[in-house]
């Protein structure tokens, strides 16, 4: 019986002394900054975002906003349905992918480099690619120049 006792009490320590520690890896999100064209418009869009082939996994959903950060896709084209002020737009950003490690512990993660952005003309009227590396450390990488809302628009 103490045998059995013994035997167990091993296992249990055995179990917990190498229990792995798992951090998730870094997540490189483009980040995106939404600035009128009309300098004298003011105030921030409500934005929706959904990813386009990604089970239209709704990222951002009608919040007040002048930026906000998305997740890229791992294949070499990532799209998105951008609803600003309900207007929808879609934005298509190829990319270049690079896979990279961060530790033992986290594991690798994707870092990007845009190469090219199209998108629709309803809302947006012109975009700048402001840093092309879309990496861990978020910092802005598109600005979308959008038109002012309609004066008789709801």
């Amino acid at each position: 019986m103490m045998k059995k006792i013994l035997f167990g009490l091993f296992w249990a320590l055995a179990l917990v002394a190498c229990k792995e520690v798992f951090d998730p890896p870094p997540q490189a999100l483009l980040q995106v900054k939404v600035k009128y064209v009309d300098e004298e418009a003011t105030g921030s869009a409500k934005v929706s975002a959904y990813g386009v082939g990604m089970d239209d996994t709704i990222w951002i959903y009608q919040e007040m906003t002048s930026d906000f950060r998305l997740p890229m896709s791992a294949e070499t084209e990532t799209s998105f349905v951008i609803l600003l002020d309900s207007i929808a737009d879609t934005l298509t950003i190829t990319h270049d992918k690079e896979l990279v490690f961060e530790s033992a512990e986290s594991g690798f993660y994707n870092e990007y480099k845009i190469l090219d952005v199209e998108h629709t003309f309803n809302r947006i009227e012109d975009y700048e690619v402001t840093d092309s590396a879309v990496t861990k450390n978020w910092h802005e990488n598109i600005q979308l120049y959008i038109n002012s809302l309609p004066a008789d628009a709801n």
